[in-house]
C-alpha cells in the first residue's frame, strides 16, 4: 500500500504551510509517536513519502524525528521494514539544526542505498 505520512505530535498536514510539499500532497496518515509509527509500518509497510517533524513531545518519554528516522534506517539495513524505490521524504520541523540531521541522515542512507 502506498501512503504519505506526516509524523508531527501536534500539527496536521494543513497547518504545515511553510513545508515544501504544502498544497501538492493530499492525503495523510498521521502519526504522533514513535508508537505510532512503528504500528503503521508494521501494518501498511514504509510509505512512499514521509514528512518528518523532529520536536515530538517530552524528550524524557518520546523519541524525536531524527531518533525515529534512525529507526526507519535501521529496520531496512536488518530487512525488518522495506524502504521503497520511490521512497521521497521531507522535514517540516522548525528546528534547524533537528531538520539539517534528519535530511542528513536519510540523503545519505538512500544514495547509498541507490547505488
Amino acid at each position: 500500500m502506498t501512503y504519505n505520512l506526516f509524523i508531527d505530535d501536534e500539527r496536521w498536514p494543513s497547518d504545515a504551510t511553510w513545508a515544501e510539499w504544502y498544497g501538492v500532497r493530499d492525503e495523510w496518515t498521521v502519526a504522533r509517536s514513535w508508537g505510532e509509527v512503528r504500528e503503521l509500518i508494521d501494518t501498511l509497510g514504509v510509505p512512499v513519502f514521509i514528512s518528518f517533524d523532529h520536536d515530538l513531545g517530552d524528550e524524557a518519554v518520546y523519541l524525536n524525528g531524527y531518533e525515529i528516522a534512525q529507526q526507519i534506517v535501521e529496520h531496512d539495513m536488518d530487512g525488518k521494514w522495506e524502504i521503497p524505490a520511490n521512497f521521497e521524504f521531507a522535514v517540516h520541523s522548525q528546528n534547524p539544526i533537528g531538520k539539517q540531521n534528519i535530511e542528513a541522515l536519510l540523503r545519505n542512507y538512500i544514495a547509498q542505498k541507490r547505488s
